[in-house]
């Protein structure tokens, strides 16, 4: 739902369902390791969530300033765990109980900024994702949702000089992260691990027609070194050939 409150500002409101059902190999798949018994289970329920949001955006002439706040509230969330209930315990993918989430986002997009050319998207996102009830794993209850960082933030400016060129420069940042229910990982910047990261992209672009387009830049420019179990591609240089017909 959206609401013209004035000619500047809209407030918008949405409400939204999601289920999904557990994979043929998530209830039936199964293996025996030396030490733990990895055996799914066919009596898994489907994950499901309510989303909900909230926002208002600002027309600012050049472009738009949007907040949001947005609400999740997920059960039975499916994830590979350990059940130290039962003796011994059982490995496989398992419901979570509950999880939280909630959170704010700020997003900002303006074109002819400063100078005629200069576009500029960004945005800001602080997420709190917190598992609430856990039976089988009790250690991870008050714990943040694996893969969700505190803090997210992107920001990417386009010049274009003319029709044909334009280059294009960003910055990516993620926070604090964990890749275990527990959050007993917090040495991220090693295998098997999630880190934080900051990294910058830069890429020229020409079009040569109405139907080729070449371009070349760098990608993690600034040679960072980041993990999500295993390291992220370090700087790489891309050149790309388009033609559209």
């Amino acid at each position: 739902m959206a609401w013209q409150a004035t000619p500047e500002w809209t407030i918008k409101g949405s409400l939204g369902r999601a289920v999904r059902t557990p994979t043929v190999a998530e209830l039936y798949q199964g293996s025996i390791s030396a030490t733990t018994i990895v055996n799914n289970d066919p009596n898994l329920k489907p994950e499901k969530s309510w989303t909900s949001e909230l926002s208002a955006e600002r027309d600012i002439g050049l472009g738009s300033l949007r907040a949001t706040a947005f609400f999740e509230r997920t059960k039975d969330a499916l994830f590979s765990q350990t059940n130290v209930s039962v003796t011994p315990n059982v490995t496989n993918i398992q419901n979570v109980d509950a999880i939280r989430t909630h959170g704010i986002e700020l997003a900002l997009q303006a074109a002819d900024v400063a100078i005629k050319g200069l576009d500029i998207t960004s945005s800001v996102t602080w997420t709190r994702s917190v598992i609430t009830k856990n039976d089988k794993f009790p250690a991870s209850v008050g714990k943040w949702q694996p893969r969700v960082p505190d803090w997210r933030a992107n920001v990417l400016a386009t010049y274009r000089t003319n029709d044909r060129w334009s280059f294009t420069g960003g910055l990516r940042y993620s926070g604090l992260q964990y890749g275990t229910l527990d959050n007993s990982d917090p040495n991220g910047a090693t295998y098997t691990g999630v880190s934080k990261f900051l990294v910058a992209d830069v890429r020229a672009r020409y079009n040569v027609n109405k139907t080729i387009t070449l371009s070349a830049g760098i990608d993690n420019l600034n040679n960072e070194k980041y993990w999500a179990f295993h390291p992220y591609t370090q700087r790489m240089f891309v050149v790309e050939v388009k033609a559209d017909f």
